[in-house]
């Protein structure tokens, strides 16, 4: 094989019964890298392969005591749950090629559907958190019951878009999940929300506790900030005022 070809590096046995896959990336946001991150420490699982190409930048990533590559692929012990992320950006250049052979081994597995995590860059917090869904109409109705709202109309760009445009070819299940995701600050509540998805379109029974409490302390610091800022505010106007009765 060309070493300068994309591969998957199988490193530790993983036996298939048509696993969920779910891929979780950087692209605009980190949603995806702290979702998938987040069920890989939370379900416990392991790391099954790795992906090497010239077109992922050679950093070594140390996660969990470990020296690792950034590009890696996670299972379960009942061979049901795949897992895969990536701690840096791709170069364009190498989408295809890497999606390509990505795609043809996950195929191998048999999967029971491809789940992308992606986020929709805001600024700020989001008012209202809702969960969208890119997916084909027969796989929609499970997502639908897991108050998933459609996105109507989307274009899924990057390693995400790469993924789901090859499994559309190779006729593999693909759906993309969206929800918006703060570019300022740390933003907890949107991995809540796709995490809560998944628990209830696909019973992955993923503990959310620690999500809930980085969550409940955000909005502690926000309101915090939010009304020292308001009598800063309120201070301001009645010094003006004052300044005003007494010239």
């Amino acid at each position: 094989m060309d070493q300068t070809e994309p591969q998957v590096i199988e490193i530790n046995k993983f036996v298939p019964k048509s696993p969920l896959v779910i891929l979780g990336f950087v692209e605009l946001t980190t949603l995806g890298l702290l979702t998938s991150s987040y069920l890989i420490e939370q379900l416990e699982l392991h790391q099954i392969a790795q992906i090497k190409s010239v077109h992922i930048p050679p950093v070594t990533v140390f996660v969990g005591g470990k020296m690792r590559t950034p590009f890696r692929v996670y299972g379960n012990k009942d061979g049901t749950l795949l897992v895969i992320t990536c701690e840096v950006p791709i170069d364009d250049e190498g989408l295809y090629e890497i999606t390509s052979v990505l795609v043809k081994w996950m195929e191998g597995m048999r999967p029971k559907e491809i789940v992308v995590i992606d986020g929709i860059p805001t600024k700020g917090l989001a008012d209202k958190r809702e969960v969208y869904a890119a997916a084909e109409s027969e796989n929609f109705k499970r997502l639908s019951d897991a108050g998933v709202q459609s996105a109507g109309s989307a274009i899924i760009s990057g390693i995400g878009g790469a993924l789901i445009n090859e499994c559309i070819g190779r006729k593999i299940d693909a759906v993309s999940l969206m929800t918006e995701t703060s570019i300022d600050i740390p933003d907890p509540e949107a991995v809540l929300a796709i995490v809560k998805v998944l628990n209830g379109a696909y019973k992955l029974n993923i503990k959310t506790d620690i999500l809930e409490g980085s969550v409940k302390k955000l909005h502690e610091q926000t309101n915090e900030i939010i009304n020292k800022f308001n009598q800063m505010q309120k201070d301001k106007t009645q010094k003006q005022a004052e300044q005003s009765i007494y010239g």
